[in-house]
């Protein structure tokens, strides 16, 4: 019988637009909108890449621009992500040499369902087609993104002066869309007809998601996926640019010698999807320089409540069980649910040690980062008083002496586990010095 865990890849998706909130609100809606226009425009061209690619493709085209916007200018980032649906200023802001084209391509091609060609053609959703030197089929892909992102930003504008989508809207997109020279005409004929057509008309202005794929990926290709969702979680903030990160790598260390491969990998996912529901919590509360309030303190708490419920809507269960228990201790006296030892699974409990010792050794608004050392200290009163796991306590313990663990979870492995032979080159382009970090 086959054990194996299948993710279904409609569930990326789900848990993708359930991001859809505060700093990512327009991000993540110009993203779908994109990936919904690209796979029907690439539908109406008869392209030879199934709705899957098309769809991805558009989905992750602008993923750098979030990376190359935090690390160079994180200030304006909060600000102009927050409060900005016009992503074309943001991009105009962040990337005049349309350097986030380059990162996103190099984030999708180390990510299956892409295939190579689907992944290459985000390199030129900003790029007129008369200046693409690659297959024809490949030209009309990365048009079509083009061509979908210049609809969605039309219609981004639109809200952002609280203006009707009303068909005078639509008589000025189809004109900018007949004026771009740089569009092709069966891309700019299949874009016009798609948006004159009452079936298809509705797509940039509802929520519907517009994917039904059937796929289901193996938990080690889902596990890049899981990957990319920690990166624009963690990248929300500097404080915990390396969290999630941290906490995976000491997970997959401490059991990568006492596991099978199925469980590391599951420990591993679930430890990059443990804080997703922090994507609800405002920065104002994660970046307060003193104690928080009872209010505040309940906010900062539900995330993993947040966690739970967007893992479970997105039909990630295995990941929610498990993910969404890091906050509870073997005596009762951890939430949500105030679960005991005996209630508590093996992974719930590695997960719940990787994450303190992460929080632990990591910079806070409110205080510096502790030495390992010191947060071995501090987590081994916490076992003492009945907290945390004894046993993979010593594990970790054993690790600390055996390995360089401040280098093991240094942020440049961030950027290795994303790009592998590229990292020097993404790093250089955001101007982010890898060994000084």
């Amino acid at each position: 019988m086959d054990l194996t865990i299948k993710v279904p890849l409609k569930s990326f998706v789900m848990l993708f637009n359930e991001m859809r909130v505060l700093e990512y609100r327009y991000f993540v809606k110009h993203s779908v909108q994109v990936a919904k226009l690209t796979m029907k425009i690439a539908e109406r061209l008869d392209l030879p890449y199934n709705r899957d690619n098309t769809y991805f493709s558009g989905l992750f085209h602008d993923l750098g621009l979030v990376l190359k916007a935090s690390v160079e200018n994180y200030e304006l980032f909060a600000d102009m992500f927050r409060r900005v649906p016009d992503l074309e200023r943001i991009v105009i802001t962040f990337d005049r040499h349309d350097q986030h084209s380059i990162i996103s391509y190099m984030i999708a091609r180390q990510s299956k369902p892409f295939c190579p060609v689907c992944a290459r053609a985000i390199l030129y959703h900003h790029t007129p087609f008369q200046k693409i030197k690659e297959d024809d089929d490949l030209i009309l892909l990365s048009n079509s993104i083009k061509t979908a992102d210049l609809i969605s930003l039309a219609t981004l504008k639109q809200e952002e002066t609280n203006k009707e989508l009303d068909a005078e809207f639509f008589a000025d997109l189809i004109s900018s869309i007949k004026k771009d020279a740089g569009i092709l005409d069966e891309v700019r004929k299949a874009a016009i007809d798609l948006l004159l057509d009452v079936r298809t008309n509705s797509i940039i202005i509802d929520d519907d998601l517009c994917f039904d794929s059937d796929q289901r990926l193996d938990i080690t290709d889902f596990k890049q996926l899981a990957r990319i969702m920690a990166t624009l979680l963690d990248f929300r903030s500097p404080y915990t640019r390396n969290h999630t990160f941290a906490c995976t790598r000491v997970a997959e260390i401490l059991n990568e010698e006492t596991l099978g491969d199925a469980d590391v990998t599951l420990i591993i996912t679930s430890a990059l999807l443990h804080d997703i529901g922090k994507i609800k919590t405002p920065l104002s509360i994660l970046h307060k320089r003193s104690r928080l309030n009872s209010e505040e303190l309940v906010i900062m708490k539900r995330h993993v409540v947040d966690t739970y419920y967007m893992l479970e809507r997105a039909g990630l269960r295995v990941f929610s069980i498990i993910g969404a228990a890091h906050h509870e201790r073997l005596d009762g006296s951890g939430y949500p649910l105030g679960l005991t030892d005996e209630q508590l699974l093996y992974h719930q409990k590695m997960i719940q040690i990787c994450d303190v010792f992460s929080a632990l050794v990591e910079e806070r608004p409110y205080r510096n980062a502790l030495t390992i050392e010191e947060a071995l200290g501090v987590i081994e009163k916490e076992v003492e008083h009945g907290k945390l796991d004894a046993d993979i306590f010593e594990k970790l313990k054993e690790i600390a002496r055996n390995y360089d663990l401040k280098e093991q979870i240094s942020f440049k492995h961030v950027f290795e586990e994303l790009f592998y032979e590229n990292t020097d080159e993404v790093s250089r382009m955001i101007n982010l010095e890898l060994e000084r970090i």
